[in-house]
């Protein structure tokens, strides 16, 4: 019955893989393509290689074992998930929309200009970042790489118990400077090495999720810079070599990078890796879906009604000015620890579903989801793509790497917290400075031209007054504005 399911499954998976690739809208942009290889991986390749390998390390670990009719229905609500997703991240009001790059010079040149405050973002964010990022690279190094976090142990939940965790996770603002640096610099030799630094670093921690966000919106930025729907052959070898740091790291928790630099054996922080291949505990989302049907509802006899959701409004707010703040959501309908021992569990988004309402749950949260990520990828395609819109959308996908595996709204918001803050100072900044934007100088132009309309203006002189307004170009060089003014001319056409 299983095996039979498992095969099912693998015809479901290829049959809206081949339909979306023979699409129009297929492209590394689009959130559905990072969800389609996330589904692939741990819920169509793994489960195969579980089948003929015998995974066994996680059913052990959390102390269950799903019947075949348990893991019939894991498949089935992974499926579904992925139906459910894929059908409403391209409705008509959504993500049926296909990749357009911009081609108005105007953007390009507005990115020049703000490229110059972009070093007051860096001095402002960075220095927090790598301190942060400090600190844990030395824990680690010191065989201390939990001392601040205490599991709770009723509720699986691990929660800081000292110091301030905004101030520990602010190195995932490094995720999105080390991808603008290359975007703004134009993907200079130097202006990679902070982001090579980053995964470096990070991987000795024995993290991985921020690094791999890093590589991905980094080839997000070098995509959109080159204009490309799909990745190039560069870009391919960078995420496979991405890939096998991940698998590396995976294996002795960034040891090796730790013993490089100097660490005893005693950093090994007990680890020994006796992992088979796709083996791990970062690949097992299928078992954690199995492990959520194991107990929902046959033993929980109730679900969760979503009020796991109830946590954005509590999050927030730091333990240390709030010390009964509740651990995990302030309502919980039942603990998943009352039925086994499921520590360092992600449910991913079809089980966190099925918790909150079994079948229909599926629907209504894959749905969901698949609608508003498709909904914010029509809005950015459809703009007028500026250089703050495209710093935040390729900053933004990455989030999707560590969010589909989680499955939980909340880790959108603990992310976008830090991923969406350098954007929101580099903007702040530009508004400080009056730096001017493509937008300011269209809608200049546009005046003076109907003023030309009224009064006569001849059309060049109108055009370099525009340019003059918009970008502050007064008493400058005779030839400073005729390049100005060839610029504008060249723009009327737009965005393609």
């Amino acid at each position: 019955m299983y095996e039979v399911a498992l095969a099912f499954s693998l015809l479901i998976y290829l049959g809206v893989l081949t339909t979306y690739l023979r699409s129009r809208y297929f492209s590394a942009f689009h959130p559905f393509t990072l969800y389609c290889m996330f589904h692939g991986l741990v819920f169509v390749v793994r489960p195969v290689l579980s089948l003929f390998l015998d995974y066994q390390y996680v059913y052990r670990a959390y102390q269950f074992t799903p019947t075949p009719g348990d893991r019939t229905i894991a498949l089935l609500v992974a499926d579904l998930g992925l139906v459910a997703f894929a059908f409403f991240a391209f409705r008509p009001s959504s993500g049926a929309v296909e990749m357009r790059f911009s081609s108005d010079p105007l953007l390009q040149d507005e990115r020049l200009r703000l490229a110059r405050y972009f070093v007051w973002v860096m001095a402002l964010c960075a220095p927090i970042a790598i301190w942060s990022l400090a600190g844990q690279f030395g824990a680690a190094f010191s065989n201390e790489t939990y001392a601040d976090m205490t599991l709770d142990r009723s509720t699986g939940v691990s929660y800081n118990n000292s110091g301030n965790g905004y101030f520990y996770e602010a190195q995932l603002m490094l995720v999105p400077l080390t991808g603008l640096i290359a975007w703004v610099f134009r993907f200079r030799l130097i202006a990679l090495i902070p982001a090579m630094l980053f995964v470096l670093v990070r991987a000795g921690t024995g993290g991985r999720g921020p690094f791999v966000s890093a590589m991905f919106a980094l080839g997000l930025f070098y995509l959109y810079q080159t204009r490309r729907k799909l990745p190039t052959l560069n870009v391919a070898l960078g995420l496979l070599a991405a890939g096998a740091l991940f698998a590396a790291v995976g294996q002795d928790r960034g040891y090796a990078l730790r013993s490089a630099l100097g660490a005893d054996s005693d950093s090994r922080l007990n680890f020994e890796s006796t992992e088979p291949f796709l083996g791990g505990m970062d690949y097992s989302n299928m078992e954690y879906l199995e492990y959520v049907v194991y107990v929902v509802p046959q033993r929980s006899h109730t679900y969760t009604y979503f009020t796991e959701l109830l946590q954005l409004f509590t999050e927030p707010v730091p333990r240390v000015l709030w010390p009964g703040k509740p651990i995990g959501p302030p309502i919980k309908m039942f603990s998943m620890f009352d039925y086994g021992f499921p520590i360092g569990a992600t449910w991913s988004l079809p089980g966190v579903g099925w918790m909150g309402l079994g079948w229909p749950g599926v629907i209504m949260l894959c749905g969901l989801w698949g609608y508003l990520l498709g909904w914010i990828y029509r809005k950015f395609v459809e703009s007028d793509q500026s250089a703050f819109k495209v710093a935040a959308y390729m900053c933004f996908m990455p989030i999707m790497v560590v969010a589909y595996r989680d499955g939980l709204i909340l880790t959108v918001l603990r992310q976008a917290i830090f991923f969406m803050f350098p954007i929101v100072v580099w903007m702040a900044f530009a508004r400080l400075f009056r730096v001017p934007m493509a937008r300011d100088l269209r809608a200049a132009m546009a005046r003076i031209r109907r003023r030309q309309v009224i009064h006569g203006e001849p059309e060049g002189k109108a055009a370099v007054r525009a340019t003059s307004i918009a970008e502050g170009l007064d008493g400058l060089p005779p030839a400073v504005r005729r390049r100005r003014l060839a610029l504008a001319n060249r723009s009327q056409g737009g965005v393609a």
